[in-house]
């Protein structure tokens, strides 16, 4: 719930300094959006760094979760591969 709540403050205050670029400087062209999109940046980058942190430790929550399975995957193909590679000597040697 974290990155959404970082996604949708990041969103206000973009919607907000565009507004503001609008109606209020009357700047109605691209240059409005790509201002706002710089200053929307710049501003959540500074005000918002508890948020970001928050929102990053979540992510990486979900990330570390999601390559487990992953690594599960790997670790039992690598082992059937590892098998596969032995001779019937060195099979016989590792049973005793």
């Amino acid at each position: 719930m974290r990155v959404v709540t970082y996604w949708a403050a990041r969103l206000g205050i973009f919607l907000a300094i565009g507004a503001f670029l609008w109606w209020v400087v009357k700047w109605q062209d691209i240059v409005s959006v790509i201002a706002a999109f710089i200053l929307g940046w710049l501003v959540s980058y500074l005000l918002l760094p508890h948020m970001r942190r928050d929102a990053s430790a979540q992510m990486d929550g979900w990330m570390t979760r999601s390559e487990k399975s992953i690594r599960e995957a790997d670790a039992e193909e690598d082992a059937e591969i590892g098998g596969a590679f032995t001779t019937p000597s060195e099979r016989d040697a590792n049973r005793e």
